[in-house]
C-alpha cells in the first residue's frame, strides 16, 4: 500500500535472503502500478507492516535490480533457505527446511522449521532450530549445533509438610493403648 496514494501498489513475492546475516534485505514484487520486471521492494523502504499489508511512501520505492547497487551482491548469491540441507555438527542429518519465521521488525529470520528425513518422520513430524543454534550456512547445508542436555543430578523435590490426619489417629490410639495397661 502506498501513503502517497492510498492505494495497493503490488504484491510481495519471494524474499531475498543475506546468508551472511540470515536476514530479508528485500522482496521481489509485482502488480498493476509495476511497469518492470524484476521489481525490488528494499526492506529499508517498508514503513510499515499492518493487517492491510506492508505500507510504503510511493510506488517509487519499488526499483529495478539495477539500481540498487548494493543488494547486487546479494541478489548474485541466488540463495534459497528453503530445501537447504540441515546437518548437526556431528554429521546427523536432521532434514530440509521446509519454512521459517521471521521477525517482523528487524527481517532476522528467528526460526528454521526442518522437515525430517523419511526414517525420521516416523517418531518426529518437525523439528524448530533457532537461531542462536546455527553454526554456518554454505550453499548446500546448514550446519547447526548438535542438541546436548546437561549431565545434572535430578533437583530434590521439597514436599511442604503435610498434616495427614490419619498419622494424628494412628498416634492417638497407639497412646489410648498404652495408657490402658
Amino acid at each position: 500500500m502506498s501513503l502517497q496514494t492510498g492505494t495497493q501498489v503490488g504484491v510481495t513475492g519471494k524474499p531475498i535472503i543475506d546468508p551472511r546475516e540470515l536476514t530479508i534485505v528485500a522482496f521481489y514484487c509485482e502488480g498493476p502500478l509495476i511497469n518492470f520486471q524484476p521489481a525490488i521492494l528494499h526492506v529499508e523502504d517498508i514503513r510499515e507492516n499492518s493487517e492491510i499489508g506492508i505500507i510504503i511512501d510511493s510506488s517509487e520505492n519499488i526499483m529495478p535490480p539495477d539500481d540498487l547497487v548494493r543488494l547486487n551482491e546479494v541478489l548474485n548469491f541466488h540463495f534459497e533457505l528453503e530445501g537447504k540441507q540441515v546437518i548437526q555438527d556431528d554429521g546427523h542429518k536432521l532434514g530440509k527446511i521446509a519454512d521459517y519465521a521471521v521477525d517482523v521488525d528487524s527481517f532476522y529470520i528467528v526460526k528454521l522449521h526442518i522437515k525430517p528425513t523419511l526414517l525420521q518422520s516416523l517418531t518426529a513430524a518437525e523439528h524448530i532450530i533457532d537461531r542462536s543454534q546455527i553454526k554456518s550456512i554454505t550453499d548446500k547445508e546448514v550446519i547447526v549445533r548438535t542438541a546436548t542436555v546437561a549431565d545434572k543430578q535430578p533437583a530434590a523435590v521439597k514436599r511442604p509438610p503435610m498434616d495427614n490426619p490419619f498419622r494424628k489417629r494412628q498416634a492417638e490410639a497407639i497412646e489410648t493403648r498404652e495408657s490402658d495397661r
